[in-house]
């Protein structure tokens, strides 16, 4: 199959195709915490977490009254290098429609390596002083038909193409002391988000270049629990942690890169 044939066959998946969805495998879809850019704009990323290489990722959403959706901006995100990055922004049903594919051309890219971090950013502007949070909510569309899904390439499949759907319920993302979006150039640990947090949580941090990082979470006694380890890029990174196995309390979390650190507490409510 050309590689061109095989590009149609993803933008094919990432419509609705029932027979294509099977469980199995970790693949998340969240809403991180807000940031503010000016005085009646906020930013609201949207983070993806894929189990494998990702050849497709479709995001249908709504969202509340109150503000409007200015922008959705990809810059400096996992996606950034895509050749197909489509947001079609409805204002009038408060609802957006994004569609990512690496390669839509006869130039290579790849796909979307394994991982966590941003996809979008949502520029909001809030017209009514009185919101207090924007909800956010997956939703199924007709003709076109969208839905929330992420499509793997799959050799078992008769189509070469795996399709699922990340679960992902009605979140509010409170706009009561945004602060000011992180500068580029700044290395420093955010508050993570949500918190108190049942299962998970994000944990961003901004790095002044691209480095190696370790993010150590610890318990209330001082003992180490988890940890990650990788290669940030400059400016905004985050890693989901999944406390499902673990115990409610307070936890801290300790990020060490380019010779500097910091730590932050967070709670675990169960």
């Amino acid at each position: 199959m050309s590689k061109r044939l095989r590009m149609l066959v993803i933008l094919t998946a990432i419509m609705v195709v029932p027979s294509m969805i099977f469980a199995g495998g970790y693949h998340q879809f969240e809403v991180a915490k807000a940031k503010a850019k000016d005085a009646n704009t906020i930013v609201v990323p949207l983070n993806i977490t894929n189990e494998d290489n990702l050849a497709a990722v479709n995001i249908p959403l709504e969202f509340s009254e109150g503000v409007t959706l200015k922008e959705v901006s990809f810059a400096d995100t996992r996606v950034d290098y895509f050749q197909l990055k489509i947001a079609n922004i409805d204002n009038e049903n408060n609802r957006v429609v994004i569609g990512l594919l690496p390669q839509i051309s006869a130039t290579k890219a790849p796909d979307l390596e394994a991982g966590t971090g941003t996809v979008a950013n949502l520029i909001f502007e809030v017209k009514d002083a009185s919101v207090t949070d924007v909800e956010l909510e997956a939703v199924t569309l007709k003709n076109p038909d969208h839905e929330l899904m992420f499509v793997y390439h799959d050799d078992s499949s008769p189509t070469g193409l795996r399709a699922e759907r990340p679960e992902f319920d009605r979140v509010s993302v409170s706009l009561s002391g945004v602060a000011a979006e992180t500068v580029p150039g700044t290395f420093g640990l955010n508050q993570n988000y949500p918190n108190p947090f049942n299962p998970t949580t994000t944990l961003s941090f901004s790095l002044t270049k691209e480095s190696d990082y370790t993010l150590d979470i610890y318990n209330i006694a001082g003992q180490r629990v988890e940890s990650f380890q990788g290669k940030g890029q400059s400016g905004e990174n985050s890693v989901v942690w999944d406390a499902g196995s673990f115990a409610s309390g307070v936890y801290f979390y300790k990020l060490e890169a380019e010779g500097q650190s910091e730590t932050k507490k967070m709670m675990l409510l169960k």
